[in-house]
């Protein structure tokens, strides 16, 4: 009986090892398998790797070290258990995804702590077994880090015969026409945007999801790209100089459109003039017989980071460019504008969104669309057609009579801005705000969300901030501003938020969710 009690206690203290484990793979994940902004968020995570219950079953370890008993060893069983129920029954914003590394990357994780116990078991005796548990348990993120060292070597031969075959299969398509967007926000919407416009007239194919990384583009020419396709949408993700071109040598687009430039992602680009660099990176690699569109607002055509043989053509969403949008109205559930090449009107659009960075992003995905023979009949319907992508300002009308604006994925400093901007203008009672503020902002975070916070405070009638520490930029620019105390709110999390907001909603009021943290900044 005792031994099996014993062997049982053991039994579940791995299980739970192996969940721990798991819940680091997930973090490594979110850091997109960077050691170095894995150990980054440790730094800065220290304390929630020692919750109530890891440090229940570390304990009850140390106890069974002193006293070997039933007793203790079903003292390990019943935390191991409850240390296994609470873990499954983590919620996460986004969920773990399997993919054949993050497997691989596991299963050296699970080896290197069944390597430790074979070793103590047959090295030095069985006693030791729950000590190495309770070093696996309370440096588990030490695991991680030279599970993904181990495997780097493997995963670069795996992905450079990926990239290889992506190569090949891109250089036997000399007829595709391939259409490159990056930028610091706005991306993915054009990219859903041209998709739109360039499918009635084109087999049109897109980069589907978030796969603007090198990986994530290889992958869509391996698994999507058929030969019927005789347009190809890239979105071109980038964290640093120097990735936008690795995207470029695979892909080889002719075409290339720069979105917006601003101050995201300045934690791994360092800097805002690093960022033009590593963004004009598309344009710089596009052939002589080929299109770059910039952002005239943001890039000035004749100051730009690199030397490009590409044509350039301009475009804003009201400014002095070559194309133009002009006489934006919202109306209903979204806005009417024309679009002007040069001093000629070339476009009338209805659309069902919303936001003044939505009618650069129209107008962007339109000029490569005229450029490429897309007739202005079909520009037109397709843009009428439109949905918005989703979170990112989608508009929705509740049972009860409440609008939601959805902006969940937006969390760059323009954008943020337009979108309180774009609630103000809506037709609507109170206007009510949920935000955690912004990341990624590097020294200027402080300062940015400062600012977020005084714009909030003129535009907005209720303030649900979740995160009492990550939002106090927020909350001291709108008491720079007198906002008053009773119409804000600090909540733990965006579940509080929701249940407060609910409380004080009513028929006509507008609500904007304007952005929301990964697990990683959960406080």
């Amino acid at each position: 009986m005792q031994l099996t009690i014993h062997l049982l206690s053991f039994v579940a203290l791995f299980f739970y090892v192996a969940l721990l484990l798991k819940e680091e793979l997930h973090m490594m994940q979110l850091n997109s398998y960077f050691n170095e902004r894995y150990i980054k968020w440790l730094k800065e995570n220290v304390r929630s790797r020692y919750d109530v219950t890891k440090l229940m079953v570390l304990a009850s370890i140390v106890v069974f070290y002193f006293y070997s008993h039933l007793a203790t060893a079903t003292l390990i069983f019943a935390t191991s258990v409850w240390g296994c129920i609470v873990l499954l029954r983590k919620k996460s914003k986004k969920k773990l995804d399997f993919t054949p590394r993050a497997t691989r990357l596991y299963i050296v994780e699970l080896l290197l702590v069944v390597l430790a116990l074979v070793a103590a078991y047959f090295t030095v005796s069985a006693k030791y077994i729950p000590g190495v548990l309770f070093i696996a348990i309370g440096f588990s993120f030490v695991i991680m880090i030279v599970a993904n060292i181990l495997i780097k070597p493997v995963e670069k031969m795996i992905n450079q015969g990926y990239i290889n075959d992506a190569k090949k299969i891109l250089a036997s398509r000399p007829d595709l026409i391939k259409i490159g967007i990056t930028g610091s926000y706005g991306k993915t919407s054009v990219k859903h945007f041209l998709h739109a416009i360039m499918s009635e007239k084109y087999n049109t194919l897109m980069t589907p999801g978030s796969y603007n990384t090198t990986l994530g583009v290889v992958r869509t020419v391996r698994e999507y790209l058929q030969p019927a396709h005789e347009v190809f949408v890239i979105e071109m993700g980038a964290k640093k100089v120097g990735d936008i071109k690795e995207i470029c040598d695979i892909a080889h687009p002719r075409y290339g459109i720069i979105t917006a430039i601003g101050p995201q992602h300045l934690e791994t680009f360092g800097s805002i003039d690093n960022v033009r660099k590593g963004k004009f990176e598309l344009v710089a690699g596009l052939p002589g017989d080929g299109i770059g569109f910039i952002n005239g607002t943001d890039l000035d055509p004749n100051n730009l980071p690199a030397a490009a043989r590409a044509k350039i053509i301009t475009f804003s969403a009201t400014g002095d460019t070559q194309y133009k949008g002009a006489n934006v109205a919202y109306k209903g559930l979204g806005m009417h504008f024309d679009v002007y090449k040069g001093n000629d009107k070339v476009l009338s659009l209805q659309t069902k969104l919303l936001g003044e960075h939505n009618v650069s992003n129209l107008v962007a995905a339109c000029a490569v669309g005229l450029e490429l023979g897309v007739e202005t009949y079909l520009i037109e319907k397709a843009v009428k057609q439109i949905e918005a992508v989703n979170h990112r300002l989608e508009v929705s009308r509740l049972a009860n009579g409440v609008t939601i604006i959805d902006d969940a994925f937006n969390s760059n400093p323009v954008g943020s801005r337009m979108a309180v901007e774009a609630l103000k203008r809506f037709e609507g009672n109170q206007k009510i705000i949920i935000t955690p503020g912004m990341i990624e902002l590097g020294a200027k975070e402080y300062e940015l969300n400062f600012e977020f916070g005084v714009h909030i405070a003129k535009n907005c009638d209720l303030v649900f901030l979740v995160g009492a520490s990550r939002t106090k930029p927020i909350q001291e620019g709108l008491k720079s501003v007198n906002f008053p105390d009773d119409k804000l709110y600090v909540c733990k999390n965006l579940q509080e938020a929701n249940d407060k907001v609910k409380t004080v909603m009513k028929a006509g009021d507008v609500v904007l969710y304007e952005n929301d943290l990964p697990d990683t900044f959960n406080e």
